[in-house]
């Protein structure tokens, strides 16, 4: 490991026990007008247990006191960089962040989330031992105030080989291996020729994740809850949904194309496109957008659905019957729960 020659402070308190020219993980941390939550995210960072890490904070743009925020963090840690983007999304910011990153092991964390203190050291301490090239914690969820609630449960399981993983990734609305970038680890042999869809606003982490499971060799996954995600009416899924929804459908679009039959992850990849737009509808439909949703209902009548009844969850199967079936009573059925 090498010792800090650019801030005394950090020697003192680390010994020099850093290797700030080859960290062990390269925590990247995108951001956007975050000056909410950025102190908080990035103090949780700080206070890792496992200190062999380089934060890179890629400021995309911000015209609050983000900036502010990043540069004095990066002023007082040696291992914390800030990179200042022009307006350009959060995939360019990943991306840009992706090629400075030197870490052997890459983590995500949304600038308004927050890490328990031993995430990182327990994240590579399953990929060590496992010899995982994704490994995968659970998470709770916090509020505004840092109340938190019970998240996903999770599952404590590991998946081999190609079938088993990206049958793994497809299972349920989610996956046992979640569609989210954050709350994982990722090995730096995964990103050769790797890299977010910049055309994609919403649901860029699904293809991310998608395309990172199809190079995995093994995929850890543990259920002890390190990672605390936020939830906001800030959120880019609240105020950007309506606008961007369709960008879910290009990627399952591109997923099924891709798996190109009628095998059982085909199968689940397109059931899970269906229970999106039944959810997407029900979100639309509160917010007036007539048009998308009858668009929607559209995409759904052109997905083979008769074929995917079978195994479909009771009430999934009543949605998706009220949708095509008797739409107009459906969607009036919306508007009532509404009010």
């Amino acid at each position: 490991m090498v010792k800090s020659e650019t801030n005394p402070f950090l020697n003192s308190v680390y010994g020099g026990q850093m290797s700030i020219e080859k960290p062990e993980i390269s925590i990247i941390v995108p951001v956007y007008n975050g000056e909410l939550y950025l102190s908080k995210c990035l103090d949780s960072v700080i206070n890792q247990s496992f200190k062999d890490w380089e934060l890179i904070i890629a400021d995309d743009g911000s015209d609050d006191q983000t900036p502010v925020i990043a540069d004095r963090y990066s002023e007082s840690d040696a291992r914390i960089q800030v990179m200042h983007l022009n307006r350009s999304g959060v995939s360019v910011a990943r991306n840009t962040s992706i090629e400075t990153a030197k870490g052997n092991y890459i983590a995500f964390v949304d600038s308004d989330d927050l890490l328990e203190p031993d995430f990182l050291s327990q994240m590579i301490g399953q990929a060590r031992s496992g010899n995982a090239d994704i490994v995968q914690c659970s998470f709770s969820y916090i509020d505004e105030k840092d109340v938190r609630t019970e998240g996903d449960a999770g599952t404590d399981a590991s998946f081999e080989g190609h079938d088993e993983i990206l049958n793994a990734y497809s299972n349920g609305p989610l996956g046992d291996i979640r569609v989210s970038v954050w709350a994982k680890l990722f090995s730096r042999e995964l990103f050769s020729g790797v890299r977010f869809r910049n055309d994609i606003k919403i649901y860029e982490d699904a293809f991310y994740v998608y395309e990172c499971c199809k190079k995995a060799r093994k995929v850890s996954c543990f259920k002890t809850p390190l990672y605390l995600y936020r939830q906001h009416g800030f959120s880019v899924m609240h105020t950007r949904l309506s606008e961007c929804y369709s960008d879910y459908f290009s990627v399952f679009d591109m997923q099924r194309k891709e798996l190109k039959g009628s095998n059982d992850i085909y199968r689940k990849i397109t059931k899970r496109e269906i229970e999106t737009a039944l959810w997407l509808i029900r979100i639309l439909r509160c917010e007036g957008k007539n048009r998308e949703c009858w668009l929607l209902r559209k995409k759904l009548t052109g997905l083979g659905v008769k074929d995917l009844y079978s195994g479909t969850p009771f009430k999934v199967k009543l949605k998706l019957t009220g949708v095509i079936v008797l739409p107009h009573l459906y969607f009036a059925v919306l508007k009532v729960r509404k009010k």
